[in-house]
């Protein structure tokens, strides 16, 4: 069976642990994952000839977070599991940063390419983390996105390395940093070049053999001065960071990144990660961070690959009237012949597939999406958090492939319906409880990816996980 770690031990005791997960584009943290970086630590304890660890990824990216699909088994699990059942299951990564943070043989992070959530948290756990000088690359914590927290040690480590303000900045807006930015904040030790990134790695390893771990030179804010001594104002904390008091309020995952700080904030590693343990499976007993990982996560990639348009539709020209704002925008960026023709009326566009043929399309916006008697439509929703969505309206099997086509060069999710008027125009003007009776008529699409794309068009609030997730669990 092939293990997810590899490792190549050098002369000098540097141990290069590659982790290369078979079958994926992207390493992920699954139960699997976490076997072998138990393995690889019982390794490096108990074999003399180890001095210290390098932790890098054979592949693009570094470490893409948390496998969402094992997070969602967590959801499921919290409707039955104990409180001491949920904190042994989902506290298992902390627990090994712990571990590996406080081995008495340093392991160093090469991140050669993203690093997110648990990707992010096991570079921050290693005693320095050195990145590739890729201005692509970015590192953060996008789990409030989803209604969760970073949950192995990210609402601790980030804080004490970054500071207050920077960290509180990026566990509750779920934003990105480049390397640069993450050197400035504390958050990485190094920026070098890509082609030298191992060898840099290794170097700084070496310069730790025999120096144990001391936690005052890791952390620039070990102290925590700067956290407000406050335990009941979490709200007025979150809204100097954009944070609404309505968000606040139905969102879960706030006020528990807020409360992992604080109360965190002058505890020790290992007492403040449990800490946020107990944070966290607030949000595993909560119904919210279920809907959204199942809708905005799992069925959103689902549907991204069922309604993808079948293999080898092209889109190959476009001529077009006068636009609408919103698809003018969106036009703009896309690197496809196109052509502006007055012989058209505003808001018609033509598509000229692969093979030569024309499919026709009247271009609205979709708060301004009316029935056409004489072609289909294209209803184009604005660009949300999650993405976007591109409703085809009354299109025959070929036009639809075709603009499903065109809508996944725009990165908009292709959402079809039978017409003659758009059903997401509809749901927008309806409250969440009629959305859910709204949709329960409707035969297709499937249920799930109605709710994914309600709340991509954001029509459904994310916290629902969209009207009829909702419906089925409005706790």
């Amino acid at each position: 069976m092939t293990t997810p770690i590899t490792t190549a031990l050098d002369a000098d005791g540097v141990l290069l642990a590659t982790i290369d997960m078979a079958g994926r584009t992207m390493n992920v943290f699954s139960v699997e994952l976490m076997d072998a970086l138990d393995a690889l630590m019982d390794r490096v304890d108990a074999d003399p000839a180890v001095r210290s660890c390098v932790i890098t990824s054979g592949k693009p990216s570094f470490l893409a977070g948390a496998d969402l699909v094992m997070v969602r088994g967590y959801c499921d699990a919290a409707r039955t599991g104990t409180h001491d059942q949920m904190f042994e299951m989902c506290g298992r990564l902390g627990r090994q940063f712990v571990r590996l943070e406080a081995s008495a043989k340093p392991y160093v992070a090469a991140v050669n390419g993203l690093a997110l959530g648990g990707g992010l948290e096991l570079a921050l756990a290693c005693r320095a983390r050195l990145v590739a000088d890729d201005p692509r690359l970015q590192l953060g914590v996008p789990e409030v996105r989803w209604g969760l927290l970073p949950g192995a040690g990210g609402t601790q480590r980030l804080p004490r390395l970054a500071g207050f303000e920077a960290a509180m900045g990026l566990l509750l807006s779920g934003r990105s940093v480049d390397p640069r930015t993450a050197l400035d904040l504390g958050i990485g030790s190094a920026v070098v070049p890509a082609a030298r990134l191992v060898d840099e790695a290794k170097a700084a390893a070496r310069a730790f053999h025999g120096r144990p771990y001391d936690e005052t030179a890791k952390y620039r804010h070990l102290a925590q001065a700067d956290v407000p001594d406050t335990r009941d104002a979490g709200a007025e904390i979150a809204a100097r960071f954009g944070v609404s008091t309505e968000d606040y309020a139905a969102y879960p995952a706030y006020p528990a990144i807020v409360d992992s700080v604080l109360q965190g904030a002058h505890q020790p590693l290992a007492q403040a990660t449990a800490t946020e343990m107990h944070n966290f499976l607030r949000l595993m007993f909560s119904p919210v961070a279920g809907r959204m990982v199942r809708t905005l996560f799992l069925e959103r990639l689902r549907a991204e690959r069922e309604l993808a348009p079948p293999p080898g539709v092209a889109v190959e020209r476009l001529r077009h009237g006068a636009l609408p704002a919103a698809w003018d925008a969106a036009l703009a960026r896309l690197k496809v012949p196109r052509d502006r023709s007055d012989a058209l009326p505003a808001g018609m566009l033509e598509v000229v597939d692969g093979g030569g043929a024309v499919h026709r399309a009247w271009l609205r916006e979709l708060a301004d999406a009316p029935a056409a008697a004489d072609a289909p439509q294209l209803a184009i929703a604005p660009q949300g958090p999650y993405g976007r969505v591109i409703e085809i309206v009354g299109a025959s099997d070929d036009s639809a492939a075709v603009f499903a086509a065109l809508a996944v060069r725009l990165w908009s999710l292709p959402w079809r319906t039978p017409g003659p008027q758009s059903r997401l125009a509809r749901l927008a003007t309806a409250p969440l409880a009629d959305q859910a009776r709204i949709a329960r008529a409707w035969s297709d699409p499937e249920p799930a990816f109605i709710d994914v794309a309600a709340c991509l068009a954001g029509l459904a609030p994310a916290w629902s996980g969209g009207p009829l997730s909702w419906q089925a669990d409005p706790r």
